[in-house]
C-alpha cells in the first residue's frame, strides 16, 4: 500500500514537472514572440521616422529651390543638392507641357521619400532685360558714346542713331520690339543713313546687326507701396511733400526714403539704398551716387518721370518710372547697373555725353507680377 502511495506521489510529481515545463516553455516562447514583435514595431517606428525625416528633409529641398528662385529668378533654376543634419536632397527642375515642376529627393539611413511642387511663373519679362519700354525706346548718340551691356526691347518700337564723327552706340545684347527697330539695323538696308553708321548691335554694324521685330510684349512689375512707406516711416525716412536734396547723403535704416511728392538732387548726392517719389530729376551738375545695400535698392518715379540732366550713378538699382526715362541734357552721364524700366518711354539725346549700362538682374522686396500676382506661385505640392 505504501509503496503504491509512493508510486502515486511521484507521478504527480512527474505530471507537475511536466506541466511546470510546458508552462516555462510556453512562457519563454511567449517572450520570445513578444520580444520579436517589440522588435518589428521598433523597426516600423523606426522606418516611420525615417520616412518622416526624410520628407521633412525633401520638403526643406522644395523651400530651397522656391527661396533660389525668388532671389536669382525663374530663369536660373538649376539642379543643385543640399545638406541638413539629419541628411540631404537633391532637387531638379523639369518643363513638361509648359507645366514647371521642382522635385526633391532625399533619404534617412537608405529610407527616400519624394517630393514634387507644380511651379506657375509670374515674374515680369521686363526683368530679363537691361532696358524695357511699354512703349518706345528712343537712343541718338551724338558726339558721344553710348555704351549697353544687355538686351533692350520696347513694346512699340525701338530708335537708335549714333553721329559719324567721334560718336558710337554700342549694344553688347538684343535689339528687340514688338514692333519695329530702326536705325542700324536691316531697316535701312540699301540705303545707309550717316545717322547709323555707328550703330553696332552684338558686334554688327552699319545695318548688318540681327534684330527682333514683332516680338511679344514684356510685361513690367508692380510694386507694394504702401510697405515701401511703413518702411521708410518706421525708420523716419519718410516726406509728405515735394523735397530738394542738396549735397546731401541719404542713408535710410530700412533701405529706402518714401516722398509723397517730386524729388529734386542738386550738388553731389549719395544714396545708400533706394528711393521712391512721384517724380525724380537729377538737375544741372547733380550727382546721384547710389549704393546697393539689403535688398530696397529701386529708384523710382511711381507716377511721374525720372530726368537726368546731370549725373546718375549705381551700383546696383532698379531705375523705375511709371512714365518717361529722360536725359536730353549736354555734358550729362549715366552710369547704371541693374534694370533700367519705363511704362512709357525711354528716351536718350545724348551729346557730349557718357552712357554705359550693364544688365544686373535684380527682384527687390515687395515687388509683383504685372497683375498684382506673386511672381511665382504653386500650383499643386504631392508629398
Amino acid at each position: 500500500m505504501k509503496r503504491m502511495l509512493s508510486r502515486g506521489v511521484k507521478d504527480q510529481k512527474g505530471l507537475i514537472l511536466i506541466l511546470v515545463l510546458f508552462f516555462v516553455a510556453l512562457m519563454a516562447l511567449g517572450t520570445l514572440s513578444l520580444s520579436t514583435m517589440i522588435q518589428r514595431d521598433v523597426r516600423l517606428i523606426r522606418r516611420l521616422k525615417e520616412q518622416e525625416q526624410a520628407r521633412f528633409i525633401a520638403e526643406a529641398g522644395i523651400n530651397h529651390a522656391l527661396a533660389k528662385i525668388k532671389t536669382g529668378g525663374f530663369a536660373a533654376r538649376s539642379d543643385f543638392t543640399g545638406t541638413l543634419d539629419t541628411g540631404t536632397y537633391n532637387v531638379t527642375f523639369s518643363d513638361i507641357g509648359g507645366r514647371y515642376l521642382v522635385t526633391s529627393t532625399a533619404a534617412v539611413s537608405g529610407v527616400p521619400a519624394v517630393v514634387s511642387a507644380e511651379i506657375v511663373d509670374n515674374t515680369p519679362t521686363a526683368l530679363n532685360y537691361f532696358s524695357g519700354a511699354g512703349n518706345d525706346i528712343k537712343i541718338n548718340s551724338l558726339v558721344a558714346t553710348a555704351s549697353i551691356a544687355g538686351d533692350i526691347h520696347a513694346n512699340n518700337n525701338v530708335y537708335l542713331k549714333a553721329g559719324p564723327m567721334l560718336a558710337w552706340l554700342r549694344i553688347t545684347g538684343d535689339a528687340s520690339a514688338t514692333g519695329i527697330v530702326k536705325e542700324g539695323t536691316r531697316y535701312d538696308q540699301g540705303a545707309k543713313d550717316w545717322w547709323d553708321n555707328h550703330v553696332v548691335i552684338n558686334g554688327d554694324a552699319d545695318d548688318t546687326a540681327t534684330v527682333f521685330e514683332g516680338m511679344s510684349r514684356i510685361t513690367f512689375p508692380t510694386f507694394i507701396y504702401a510697405r515701401y512707406k511703413e518702411a521708410a516711416m518706421d525708420s523716419g525716412d519718410y516726406y509728405n511733400s515735394d523735397q530738394t536734396f542738396d549735397s546731401q547723403t541719404l542713408s535710410p535704416a530700412n533701405g529706402i526714403v518714401y516722398v509723397d511728392g517730386d524729388v529734386t538732387f542738386k550738388g553731389p548726392c549719395t544714396l545708400n539704398g533706394g528711393i521712391i517719389a512721384d517724380e525724380i530729376r537729377v538737375i544741372g551738375s547733380g550727382t546721384l551716387s547710389q549704393n546697393k545695400i539689403g535688398n530696397k535698392n529701386i529708384i523710382m518715379a511711381k507716377t511721374g518721370n525720372i530726368r537726368v540732366s546731370g549725373r546718375l550713378h549705381t551700383e546696383e538699382a532698379l531705375v523705375y518710372a511709371a512714365q518717361d526715362v529722360k536725359s536730353h541734357q549736354v555734358l550729362s552721364e549715366i552710369d547704371i547697373n541693374g534694370i533700367v524700366l519705363a511704362r512709357r518711354d525711354i528716351r536718350m539725346w545724348n551729346v557730349v555725353t557718357s552712357i554705359n549700362y550693364k544688365y544686373v538682374y535684380i527682384t527687390p522686396d515687395d515687388m509683383m507680377g504685372e497683375d498684382g500676382k506673386d511672381l511665382f506661385y504653386l500650383v499643386s505640392w504631392n508629398r
